[in-house]
């Protein structure tokens, strides 16, 4: 039996490398780091490091059980309070990481007579989420309103007495676009549906006081669920959403990934905390300000289509983009090489995330290795 498990696994792997998928751990990344989501660099931010050293001195290095067993650290509370008051919600509800979230979220809205309409190239965590509710799963093309609209109208026609759950992301993670958000808001009120935006990539970097995409359009008090991420902007780990106080007592009470995982850290929690105050602040206005500068000025040297803090490079093939990935290492640059299942077939892409940290030379210096990639 160990001989055919065996098997399996070295099929698989043979799989990976003929096809140019094969994943390793990187273990000497170039010093500098164009692949990471701490767009203000907070994670290294002097205060946010304090704080969470102080909460590890008061409340451990763990929140030792999930919090209906143990009950919740001060961390945990304060951050809910501060993330609602920053969403302009009732409450607010963290989780042990971002991509946990929707895996409890999810299924706690819907479920087997119900129907999620998802973007086709929704990020892994909210296909998860769907699947394990066991609603009908609907995908529309992401920023085409005809789309959108027909699967709105043929998912209320063939389940007509089901809710739906309409999940977009406010930020794409791999096209680097904001969705249009305007026209969800129309379109989900004319078929009744609800709608959860996944602000993991917007918060902290638009939005008032960096809140967001919907409340970059106004449109926050019609998002039914605003679902985000501790570990990008907020430069700490772990999940959150925001909702009326009803819909985040019922995820307290349904949403599995909450009532039977360990809570996240209070280290982290304080460590969020802190970095939300920055975020609400002048010095959170400058570190937006400085990173609206360093896309402008990468756009000026490298011009592309998308005005946020992610850009691609198409290359297509998987041995390319690793090619293209390891030839800006040798330069002494840190790219993503994103290659499916993260993408559809045939749109393997250099990732590039900017922050506000990155001087314009380093900015410099990657746009001029990227003009050499034919080169090499």
């Amino acid at each position: 039996m160990a001989a055919v498990w065996m098997s399996v696994v070295e099929q698989a792997d043979q799989k990976r490398t003929l096809q140019g998928t094969r994943r390793a751990l990187p273990q000497a990344a170039a010093a500098l780091s164009f692949s990471d989501n701490d767009y203000l660099g907070l994670s290294r931010h002097p205060q946010v490091a304090e704080i969470a050293i102080r909460a590890i001195r008061t409340s451990g290095t763990g929140a030792r059980a999930a919090r209906h067993l143990a009950g919740s650290c001060p961390e945990h509370s304060r951050l809910e309070k501060d993330l609602a008051v920053w969403k302009k919600t009732e409450a607010a509800l963290v989780f042990p990481s971002g991509y946990q979230t929707p895996l409890g979220v999810i299924p706690s809205l819907v479920g087997p007579k119900d129907t999620v309409l998802l973007e086709r190239n929704a990020h892994a965590c909210l296909f998860d989420g769907a699947r394990l509710s066991a609603a009908r799963l609907r995908l529309f093309t992401r920023n085409d309103p005809a789309s959108l609209e027909e699967t709105l109208a043929s998912s209320q026609k063939l389940n007509p007495g089901g809710k739906i759950l309409l999940v977009a992301e406010s930020l794409h993670s791999m096209e680097g676009d904001f969705v249009d958000l305007p026209t969800l808001m129309v379109l989900k009120k004319k078929f009744g549906a609800w709608l959860l935006l996944d602000e993991a990539h917007a918060n902290g970097v638009i939005g008032p006081e960096g809140s967001g995409w919907a409340a970059e359009q106004g449109l926050t008090d019609q998002v039914d669920v605003q679902m985000g991420t501790l570990g990008k902007a907020l430069g700490s780990s772990g999940g959150f959403v925001a909702a009326s106080a009803s819909v985040i007592d019922h995820f307290l009470n349904e949403a599995r990934t909450f009532l039977f995982a360990t809570a996240p850290a209070p280290a982290a929690m304080a460590a969020a905390t802190k970095a939300l105050h920055i975020l609400r602040s002048t010095e959170g206005d400058t570190l937006r300000r400085r990173l609206q500068e360093n896309i402008q000025f990468y756009l000026s040297l490298h011009p592309g289509p998308q005005p946020g803090p992610i850009q691609t490079r198409l290359l297509h093939s998987n041995q390319t983009v690793i090619a293209a990935r390891d030839f800006l290492r040798a330069e002494g640059i840190e790219v993503a090489a994103i290659r499916p299942p993260t993408v559809p077939e045939g749109t393997a892409r250099l990732r590039i995330s900017l922050s506000c940290r990155h001087s314009e030379e380093e900015i410099r210096k990657l746009a001029l290795a990227l003009s050499r990639l034919h080169d090499a």
